[in-house]
């Protein structure tokens, strides 16, 4: 008999959950991005939903590219979101690295031109094995290129540039300079703080 509560008990608080539809921040399109039960608004709140770009722009090429929004506002049957980072999926990195190939990562704490605190992690791929001096050259190019688009550009834009390949193909333009790539890629975007808000 307590088995047979437990179940109903179960069966009656699913009952009262509501789906929520959960939507991309504005620069993503405000696109619908998918649905999470609550039986309160409130345990909406800061979930996370992960959805690919291939999910919002409908590009097949783009699904290897993995976004994470998280809920900050709930109205009505709505949950909003805002952009909490971006990584590149595991296989398509393990696509490009090959043997006799070098990679070269770099890790960047930026603020961008509206005050928003994020980690870069770029990578690029060398179509051969290289010398150090031209991994630091390579790395360096990468800081710069990263530092100045963070001076120049707010968060959205920053992020923007960065999904749709923008600043890689930048990375890529300079850094072939130094040794021929195979690739170069923003493989991973965390924020880490967002700016204050006035009272």
């Amino acid at each position: 008999m307590a088995a047979k509560r437990r179940v109903s008990a179960a069966k009656d608080k699913w009952k009262l959950k509501q789906w929520y539809v959960i939507y991309a921040p504005d620069f993503f399109g405000g696109v619908e991005v998918g649905l999470t039960p609550a039986d309160d608004p409130e345990k909406v709140l800061n979930r996370v939903v992960e959805v690919t770009l291939k999910d919002i722009t409908g590009d097949f090429l783009k699904g290897h590219v993995k976004l994470y929004f998280q809920v900050y506002d709930v109205k009505g049957q709505n949950a909003y979101t805002k952009f909490k980072g971006m990584k590149l999926a595991r296989s398509y990195i393990r696509s490009l690295v090959r043997r006799r190939t070098t990679r070269i990562d770099g890790i960047f704490n930026i603020t961008t031109k509206d005050g928003y605190k994020l980690r870069v992690m770029a990578m690029v791929i060398a179509a051969r094995r290289i010398q150090t001096s031209q991994e630091r050259a390579i790395r360096k190019i990468m800081q710069e290129i990263i530092y100045k688009k963070a001076e120049e550009l707010n968060f959205k834009d920053f992020v923007l540039e960065a999904v749709n390949g923008k600043i890689a193909a930048e990375i890529a333009k300079e850094a072939k300079k130094i040794y021929p790539l195979k690739k170069a890629e923003i493989r991973k975007i965390k924020v880490l703080g967002e700016p204050e808000v006035a009272a």
